[in-house]
């Protein structure tokens, strides 16, 4: 596997994306669109993690260099050169096993079949960190609401409208139910989940990214319910 494990984070991501695909299509409410889809979200992903994982291993070149013959004896010399390698690796870095940002915080960009945001921008990507945001493309941010269950265990199989207030969807699950897009609404009543989600109205699909969100409903739903199933 590539250095830093990317290569089964990545596979098991491209199974995930592929998988509510083809479940569309076969099921009937889902087009070919979503199969181009999935190599314009998934391939820069793939890019950025081999791109990473060579990153890795140079710095595994630079730590192998550094531990010559004299590292190993039984002297204060070597016990002086051990301190300095020590003192060079912390200097590295162990961002091969603390990238959380390029295991869980990639996002999809230029998307057929994501409503993107006109007026925010979208968190900026730092390979160790991991920025909770809805913003679309991303995956939703893993929280645990205050009765003390867990945000991911809500959602459903299909597409999840999380509502955070007590706006009228009732467009949204037409516009889904006409043509037999499954679609279910989570309704949460957390003022700290709230804050994190950002918006009012949070469209997540089945492989937990974001393909639409809003504070209010859009003037035709049918329009976004199309895009995000590749109509």
């Amino acid at each position: 596997t590539p250095a830093g494990g990317y290569g089964m984070n990545t596979g098991v991501g491209d199974a995930l994306a592929l998988s509510w695909v083809l479940a569309a299509i076969i099921k009937g409410w889902g087009t070919s669109k979503l199969l181009a889809a999935y190599e314009t979200e998934r391939r820069p992903v793939a890019i950025q993690n081999r791109e990473a994982s060579g990153a890795h291993v140079l710095v595994r070149l630079k730590i192998a260099m550094a531990m010559r013959d004299a590292m190993y004896a039984d002297s204060p010399r070597g016990e002086q050169i051990r301190k300095k390698i020590g003192d060079r690796i912390l200097e590295l870095t162990n961002l091969e096993n603390e990238a959380i940002g390029i295991e869980a915080g990639y996002r999809y960009h230029d998307s057929p079949v994501i409503c993107y945001d006109g007026e925010d921008a979208p968190p900026s990507f730092e390979p160790d960190k991991l920025k909770p945001s809805t913003y679309p493309g991303l995956r939703i941010p893993a929280i645990w609401l205050k009765d003390g269950r867990a945000i991911h265990d809500l959602l459903s199989n299909g597409f999840t409208l999380i509502r955070f207030d007590d706006t009228d969807v009732t467009t949204f699950e037409k516009a889904a139910m006409d043509c037999g897009m499954p679609l279910s609404v989570l309704d949460i009543r957390d003022n700290n989940a709230a804050k994190i989600y950002e918006k009012k109205l949070i469209l997540v699909r089945s492989d937990q990214h974001v393909c639409w969100r809003g504070d209010a409903m859009p003037s035709d739903a049918k329009i976004i319910i199309d895009k995000v199933r590749g109509a």
